[in-house]
């Protein structure tokens, strides 16, 4: 008797986790979500937690139990440097049978995975915080040290809001000359003044720093719209960061000179302008000219369900495609996301 073998993909971020299970022949039996799966933000256990109650909601709506499962990939953010690698590695261990085989990566792999039919490119993400990887035909990586402006790598909605705030505040005091963002970001935040608004930073921290992203950065792609030159100014400096950050990785794996799909993977490549891509593809091209960007073929969740498969031996076939386009219906159409802001 032959036993169907099943594979498990899971994409954990700085909001949410999901897990999708499928078989080895492409088709989806059950999808799950969990909550933030970074541990650098909810520490490790929370992270855990959210892993596995992804996991176990896909199988449960597979009607499998973890047993069954064949080999599961987790691809989750993170996972940024050889002590962060070797330390989730170990969570997952304690959390799973030792008779699952698995494997685990930064999330940024999931998203170039699932973004391109092809085995190989570059991806560049552009959620909460931002990353570029790229991976070459013969199987060579390069990935950004991934920690936001600390490690050089700055971009995505923190750091759109975190330029539109700046700004305003240079304009608050004189340092710079005023323009619709000003009072704009007040009235979005719901603040009188700029002195209400250092003082909630500084005493909510984090908490602030998330509603700022949910709010600031799709205000900053309306203005943009809306011809105001300081937060076109924004996304264009943001999108230069990520073009050229992504290039170098690209660079670093020697495909800068081929024709290569580059995934633009994240809430803030939906935004309604369009100056932070076409900032983003212009500063790419510098490195990489003949780079083709492009929106996600899928969900990064699919994308660490096919690098399960292909750990287990198996090729991502066209039938293989047919089948996850034919049951792909199992994840929830994307919501409503407000452009630019946080998924």
């Amino acid at each position: 008797m032959v036993h169907t073998r099943f594979y498990c993909g899971v994409d954990g971020g700085a909001t949410k986790t999901w897990a999708v299970v499928g078989d080895g022949e492409g088709r989806l039996v059950g999808f799950g979500t969990g909550g933030p799966a970074n541990y650098h933000l909810v520490g490790l256990e929370a992270a855990m937690q959210a892993v596995r109650r992804a996991v176990d909601g896909a199988l449960s709506q597979a009607g499998l139990e973890l047993g069954a499962l064949a080999r599961a990939c987790f691809c989750l953010a993170a996972d940024d440097s050889p002590e962060d690698h070797e330390r989730i590695g170990r969570a997952l261990a304690a959390m799973l049978p030792e008779s699952l085989p698995f494997t685990w990566d930064n999330d940024s792999w999931a998203g170039l995975r699932g973004g391109t039919d092809k085995p190989w490119g570059a991806v560049v993400i552009g959620g909460t915080s931002t990353n570029s990887a790229a991976k070459a035909p013969d199987g060579s990586r390069a990935i950004l040290r991934g920690l936001g402006r600390q490690s050089g790598n700055p971009g995505g909605s923190a750091d759109i809001a975190i330029e539109a705030v700046f700004w305003a505040l240079r304009m608050d005091e004189g340092s710079a000359p005023k323009t619709r963002l000003h009072g704009e970001i007040l009235k979005a935040l719901g603040l009188p003044d700029y002195d209400a608004l250092i003082k909630e930073h500084r005493e909510g921290g984090l908490a602030f720093s998330y509603r700022a992203m949910g709010v600031v950065t799709p205000l900053v792609f309306r203005l943009a719209s809306e011809g105001d030159e300081r937060a076109q100014d924004v996304l264009i400096r943001v999108g230069r960061w990520m073009g050229e950050q992504t290039g170098a990785v690209m660079r670093r794996v020697g495909i800068d000179g081929l024709e290569s799909d580059v995934v633009l993977a994240g809430s803030v490549f939906r935004g309604e302008n369009p100056l932070l891509i076409d900032s983003l593809t212009l500063h790419l091209h510098c490195f990489a000219p003949r780079a083709r960007t492009r929106l996600p073929l899928y969900h990064p969740v699919i994308g660490a369900y096919l690098l399960a498969l292909e750990a287990d031996g198996l090729e991502a076939t066209p039938a293989l495609y047919e089948k996850i386009e034919e049951t792909r219906d199992i994840l929830p159409e994307p919501g409503p996301v407000t452009p630019g802001g946080l998924e």
